[in-house]
């Protein structure tokens, strides 16, 4: 990577993730960068492309360090307690990716993730389904039960891209309850099968 680019990546980041978007500006970037401001343009067309980026290189680090603290082991239900802690305590507080739901830039993150790149780059997301589809194979769920799971998955993932907190009131919160019980419905269904298998001819 060109070494401006790179000091222009690194100062981005840390003024966004102290000011958040609103209150860092290109002049800001590029001071703290040591270029000059027309050397920035050299290498973004706007504030909002150099804060995809960082945006981008953000979001994978913290979900990575997430795949790292969380014992995938554990009890399913109880993994989507933590995910959902994790995201609070991490995410909503975190001033570059708290920007998810900041109207002035949350259509240019949403249509970036919801893009063909967006989903084939997006790590966490296809950990997260292949980490679902495992489970389920573990609790012996049935191939084609499994394949409407993911696709209950991909519809989330379509809620998540289109749909921010600004406009639906209680957004988390009702995103959390769905999933829960959504997952409560699917392990309970395979306990119930278990125990009428015992009983079964």
């Amino acid at each position: 990577m060109d070494d401006k680019k790179e000091k222009l990546q690194s100062a981005a980041h840390f003024l966004f993730l102290k000011n958040g978007y609103k209150n860092t500006n290109i002049a800001q970037i590029a001071k703290k960068a040591g270029v000059a401001v027309g050397s920035f343009y050299n290498y973004y067309p706007s504030k909002q492309a150099i804060f995809l980026e960082v945006y981008i290189a953000e979001n994978e680090a913290v979900r990575n360090r997430f795949v790292q603290e969380i014992n995938w082991e554990g009890d399913i239900e109880q993994l989507i307690g933590q995910f959902f802690a994790y995201t609070v305590k991490n995410i909503m507080n975190n001033n570059i990716l708290i920007e998810w739901n900041n109207g002035s830039v949350s259509k240019m993150l949403h249509d970036y993730y919801y893009s063909q790149t967006g989903r084939e780059n997006n790590s966490f997301y296809r950990f997260l389904q292949e980490t679902v589809s495992k489970r389920l194979q573990k609790e012996k769920i049935a191939p084609d039960l499994i394949g409407k799971v993911l696709k209950v998955f991909d519809f989330i993932y379509y809620i998540d891209c289109h749909v921010t907190g600004h406009e639906f009131e209680g957004y988390n919160e009702t995103l959390q309850t769905f999933v829960q019980y959504f997952i409560k419905g699917i392990t309970s269904a395979t306990i119930i099968k278990d125990r009428t298998s015992l009983y079964s001819p």
